[in-house]
């Protein structure tokens, strides 16, 4: 055999080995502290997954309202892959950010009970959850804000659905302006004077600090996926 053949073969296998670390990974569930890699790697895998159920804030279609969004995929062993989008349609966009794989439904269903107390919500079609995301990071962008690093690994979730499908409008700011609710975590100077840049002093709304719960996302604080595109981090200062 020659060497560039055994080269190829040592290739293909070590390829193999891969895939097949992804395949276990997926029916097991992604081990603490795995790589990004495999981390992405059962996501993607499990955006294959028929949908579980989708759900939206009951009043995600008011303006400036700020929007949970939970949507889950159910796996060939019962496992089930969730993501969850917290949604600032008044300026921000995608604010928080997480996905998860869950062995058991008990552990899922403890989150979506938590999410729920937080927060009605409805079912909806994943369409309408795509367009939701979708819309209010566009809207983000144009002001000088980028979504939650987590964003990305959640969105991979949102495989197969067709935004332009859902004939619904999406309220993004209101009045017609940016509209700013300073939560407690916000670095409300940075915000507001991102928010001048964009479209001038006096032509967004603020409304003053918001008391709330310690951890948005208690659940997954110690839940990691490293950004794979680091111009996704947060801006540098202009």
């Amino acid at each position: 055999m020659g060497a560039d053949q055994k080269r190829r073969q040592q290739a293909l296998q070590r390829k193999a080995a891969k895939r097949k670390q992804r395949q276990q990974a997926v029916r097991r569930g992604a081990p603490p502290g795995a790589s990004p890699v495999v981390q992405r790697g059962v996501l993607r895998q499990a955006a294959t997954w028929p949908w579980h159920e989708c759900l939206v804030a009951r009043d995600w279609d008011k303006e400036g309202e700020i929007v949970q969004i939970l949507l889950a995929r159910r796996g060939p062993a019962g496992q089930l892959a969730a993501g969850s989008f917290l949604v600032d349609l008044g300026c921000l966009g995608v604010k928080s950010a997480f996905a998860k794989l869950f062995l058991a439904e008990r552990d899922y269903e403890a989150v979506r009970q938590q999410m729920m107390s937080r927060q009605p919500m409805v079912k909806t079609d994943p369409n309408l959850a795509a367009k939701i995301v979708r819309e209010a990071v566009a809207y983000a962008r144009q002001l000088g804000f980028k979504p939650d690093p987590d964003y990305h690994d959640a969105a991979i979730l949102l495989q197969g659905t067709d935004p332009d499908a859902c004939p619904a409008r999406v309220p993004l700011g209101k009045d017609g302006k940016p509209f700013f609710v300073a939560g407690p975590y916000d670095d409300v100077p940075r915000i507001m004077a991102k928010l001048e840049r964009a479209v001038g002093r006096g032509k967004f709304d603020v409304v003053a600090p918001l008391a709330a719960p310690l951890g948005l996302f208690p659940e997954f604080d110690e839940l990691e996926f490293e950004d794979e595109d680091e111009d996704d981090d947060e801006d540098e200062e202009e």
